[in-house]
């Protein structure tokens, strides 16, 4: 699981065995889930315990803390002390009930055992000396990196973006929402301004849907599941007479905003260069837009990635391999101007 104040994923492990072990330091790239749980309990209440010690607000000192004894944790000679906690509140008041911490003489925590406000004891070891950096995973955006103003070199590529996603054509796109837990793949054509995809649902793996976007504009058709991974062509007539909605969900939102890419130029004023990474075996730059869409652009100037940040901050993820793409259904038809005559 990665967790942070507002967002918890979790990522079966088939392999996993009874007995406790730390994570992998390099965290899977696939299969993470947001996991919707009520507050105050498992997960989402060890969660809020382990985060909440981190506020930067200070506890006021209250008249119910006491100090116990003396221990030794870790080597360390440590105080146990008893103290009501606001991240335990409502686990109880009694003097028995209260949270214990085991605490240096430079202020630093090592145990905290204490009671989740639906009354399930826990107890949480802080080994101080074993600190590795964590890897938050591609759905919690990344390595933070460190976000600063675009170069010359990095607001014209930019700038010049819609002109080559226009002279790109297309590209082949698969789609990851772990807000929704769903994948999905097809095309799309920056040239026509359509998309067209099949998306399934990991609880619904019997049906999957179609769905063909214009900027704005968006239609749906639930099938059965099967056959391609792709969306069939040409595609089915229900399909092509659906009447188009404005986009709305994540998955929709984040083509729409592909599409639009080719249209309008987004001002350097408007965005951060996150950090540098590597997509499909290339180098790029992950330029941040109004703080919440990612542009992940090669060296020539052509996007590998787009994410959007959606209102739960969980980033969904449209990867992309420009190159001829199929006929879509919706897609616009260039127009040749007929030669003149002499």
């Amino acid at each position: 699981m990665q967790g942070t104040g507002s967002t918890l994923l979790v990522r079966p492990d088939p392999a996993a065995t009874p007995t406790p072990a730390p994570p992998p330091l390099v965290p899977p790239d696939d299969r993470w889930r947001l996991r919707e749980l009520p507050a105050g309990r498992g997960l989402p209440a060890v969660r809020d315990l382990l985060l909440g010690l981190g506020t930067a607000q200070v506890d006021p000192l209250t008249p119910e803390a006491r100090w116990l004894r003396r221990e030794t944790v870790h080597g360390v000679p440590v105080d146990v002390l008893q103290a009501p906690l606001p991240v335990l509140q409502g686990a109880g008041s009694a003097p028995d009930r209260r949270p214990r911490l085991w605490v240096d003489r430079d202020a630093r925590l090592h145990r905290l055992a204490g009671w989740l406000p639906d009354g399930t004891p826990v107890t949480v070891d802080l080994a101080r000396s074993d600190r590795p950096t964590l890897r938050p995973v591609d759905a919690l955006g990344g390595r933070p990196g460190l976000p600063r103003a675009l170069s010359d070199g990095e607001a014209d590529r930019l700038a010049r973006l819609p002109d080559r996603l226009r002279a790109a054509g297309g590209a082949t796109l698969t789609v990851t929402a772990p807000s929704a837990d769903l994948r999905g793949s097809g095309w799309l054509s920056w040239a026509g301004s359509a998309a067209y995809l099949s998306v399934l649902e990991a609880d619904d793996p019997g049906r999957r849907t179609l769905v063909r976007a214009r900027p704005g504009s968006v239609a749906r058709l639930v099938v059965p599941a099967g056959g391609a991974v792709t969306p069939p062509l040409p595609a089915p007539a229900g399909l092509v007479r659906a009447v188009g909605r404005p986009p709305g969900d994540d998955v929709e939102r984040l083509v729409d905003a592909a599409l639009r890419g080719a249209a309008t130029a987004v001002p350097a004023t408007a965005a951060v260069r996150v950090r540098d990474d590597r997509v499909a075996d290339r180098a790029v730059d992950v330029i941040e837009v109004r703080g919440r869409l990612r542009w992940w652009i090669d060296r020539s100037g052509l996007p590998r990635r787009l994410e959007l940040r959606t209102g739960r901050g969980v980033w969904v993820q449209l990867d992309l391999a420009p190159g001829r793409v199929p006929a879509l259904p919706g897609a616009e038809r260039a127009v040749r101007k007929p030669a003149k005559r002499r």
